[in-house]
């Protein structure tokens, strides 16, 4: 029983190191927009003034990324690796 409980930290611990970040903008100003939402799975983040965001957590490629603000299109895309740098430019509605 101890060999299954270590396989199954083991493997939380791998997960658990995702992390995604980059800048989310207005497409036609490229001015930063704050207070966007970024969802990655169970993980999220929300940019700052600058428009920055990070999310961390236990996802995996393949998994669904997406950016949502008040009175824009909601921006979705597949992750690719578990570390990614992803600038985010979206369109208003």
């Amino acid at each position: 029983m101890k060999k299954k409980l270590v396989i199954l930290c083991s493997s939380l611990i791998l997960t658990a190191c995702s992390s995604m970040q980059g800048v989310v903008r207005d497409k036609e100003s490229g001015t930063p927009i704050p207070s966007a939402h970024v969802v990655i799975n169970r993980d999220s983040a929300t940019t700052n003034a600058l428009g920055s965001y990070r999310v961390t957590g236990s996802f995996i490629p393949g998994d669904t990324m997406l950016v949502n603000a008040p009175g824009y299109n909601i921006y979705t895309r597949t992750v690719k690796s578990t570390n990614e740098i992803v600038d985010v430019d979206l369109s208003k509605k």
